[in-house]
């Protein structure tokens, strides 16, 4: 950053400085044309960008300085941004948006507002690129910046006491006649309404970035992550096959007491029974990873290295696979804790993981815990049905490996968005119905307890009819946690051409004719 004291300058002791020491930061560009003929005006991008360590993990950084008119963003600031991301694809390493902008350079009018399009289809080429992005939202970062980058980036961040809103402060007093309530367009309220993933102060910042990058970087600066693996193991002597083609006989250990049970007794085994839960195990699969927030706490989201296991050189995963070593994913419960019903905000979580797994190529887990989505008046009016389509069609369009495992109820439509994946595992405490056997009861008008003992809900039934490719004796969090990332492995070494054409076969053919 500039060493000068230019007039708005917000302290020369900048939380940043430190991160950007390793980094040269170059003019974004020439300056802009004063086309409106503004006094005095000099049209100097506020923008800068440079390579090196943010962190300590290569990465590209874009960097706003708020003394030039406000951090504004106008057309020289536009082709800086290009420029940064351009640079970001070519080395594959991550873009780092550092924002202090109170929105668009309004001296260029027009000819700085079209500066938002250049900037969304530069980041179009990160996602095509599959390079990851993240923004760090400091005092303040309003309108178009926000809008365009901030609120778009695969990980966000909101540094505590900033502002953060579509319009700042000044201008919802100017356009609407009263000022914000309190506490509002604030990183503490835009990290509790999901907005942000995480709201921490200046100095907790370099913690939180560095785990973001470490999850974001491929395995390689170079290489995309396809081609940076190391050797493969052997295969196995046997071909691979459609997991859901393959019948087991015989029944894992602790299956013959679910087979035992009544299609009743396993939906209360799955509502009280001894076994771990989402949120659990989410943070024993991606214990060092970074949380993706949205404001439904029903559903919890990470990206990081698969039980935390050691990383490839520059901090990228993709070591070996078996046993989740190293391997990144994105993991997602749907149904944090037992009884979830999420709303709308929780399956566009989900839509947002599964594309971002994507996106970077690394594997998707859900973890599935719900006995149904939200019903009622709110969830109706703020869109369920459109968000639990948006969210299923999202997982099954994802080009990477995934899994479901179902930890413990699957009801509906709720439950099945986050379940149609390569392969789908069963615990001994869950189930799997159309609908939850209250709703089924009232639906055909029958006793509850008949409604479940004839839905073909236990994981034996749902693998005898092809629905569920294996049986997990697994109850602990640590146990499920294994499990998880070994199948997530052993999906990693599948042709990804052939395993997608599997997947769009599962999910578009009949389930076996009975039990």
């Amino acid at each position: 950053m500039d060493s000068d004291s230019r007039p708005g300058r917000q302290t020369s002791a900048d939380w940043r400085a430190d991160l950007l020491a390793g980094i040269t930061l170059r003019p974004a560009a020439a300056p802009a044309v004063n086309r409106l003929g503004w006094p005095d005006y000099d049209g100097r991008p506020a923008l800068r960008w440079g390579a090196g360590p943010i962190a300590g993990v290569p990465a590209v950084a874009a960097v706003w300085d708020f003394a030039v008119h406000g951090g504004s963003f106008g057309e020289a600031d536009a082709a800086g941004f290009a420029e940064a991301a351009a640079a970001a694809v070519a080395s594959r390493r991550p873009l780092v948006s550092f924002l202090r902008s109170g929105g668009t350079r309004l001296q260029e009018g027009v000819a700085g507002l079209v500066g938002l399009p250049r900037a969304a289809l530069a980041l179009a080429t990160l996602d095509a690129a599959g390079v990851g992005h993240v923004a760090i939202a400091d005092q303040p970062t309003t309108g178009g910046v926000w809008v365009t980058i901030g609120s778009r980036c695969d990980l966000r961040c909101a540094v505590g006491g900033a502002t953060v809103g579509f319009a700042g402060p000044r201008v919802v007093a100017a356009t609407t006649g009263a000022p914000p309530p309190a506490g509002s367009h604030t990183a503490a309220s835009a990290f509790a309404a999901g907005l942000v993933d995480a709201a921490p102060a200046p100095d907790g910042v370099t913690d939180w970035l560095h785990r973001a990058l470490i999850a974001l970087t491929p395995p390689s600066p170079i290489e995309p992550a396809a081609r940076a693996s190391p050797p493969r193991p052997p295969r196995p002597s046997r071909p691979l096959a459609p997991p859901v083609r393959t019948v087991r006989a015989d029944l894992p250990a602790g299956f013959e007491k679910v087979a035992a049970r009544s299609g009743w007794e396993q939906v209360v085994a799955a509502r009280t029974g001894e076994r771990a839960d989402g949120a659990t195990v989410l943070r024993a699969l991606l214990p060092d990873g970074v949380d993706l927030v949205g404001p439904d706490s029903l559903v919890g989201a990470r990206i990081g290295a698969l039980l935390g296991a050691g990383t490839a050189p520059h901090g990228g995963g993709g070591t070996a696979p078996h046993g989740g070593g190293g391997i990144r994913a994105v993991v997602v419960a749907v149904g944090a804790r037992r009884g979830s019903a999420p709303g709308p905000a929780g399956y566009r979580l989900l839509a947002r993981a599964a594309r971002l797994a994507g996106k970077l190529g690394v594997g998707l887990v859900t973890l599935v815990d719900t006995p149904g989505a939200a019903g009622g008046a709110h969830a109706e009016s703020a869109g369920i049905a459109a968000a639990i389509g948006d969210a299923m069609a999202a997982v099954l369009a994802c080009p990477s490996p995934t899994v479901s495992v179902v930890l413990g109820e699957g009801g509906s439509g709720g439950a099945l968005a986050a379940t149609v994946t390569d392969m789908v595992a069963m615990t001994p405490n869950s189930y799997f119905t159309a609908l939850s056997p209250e709703g089924a009861a009232t639906t055909l008008r029958i006793p509850v307890e008949q409604a479940a003992d004839r839905a073909g809900l236990r994981p034996t039934d749902l693998h005898r009819l092809g629905f569920a490719d294996c049986l997990l004796p697994a109850t602990t969090s640590d146990q499920v946690a294994q499990a998880a990332a070994g199948l997530l492995a052993e999906l990693s070494w599948q042709d990804p051409t052939q395993r997608r054409e599997w997947r769009q076969q599962r999910w578009s053919t009949e389930l076996r004719d009975s039990l």
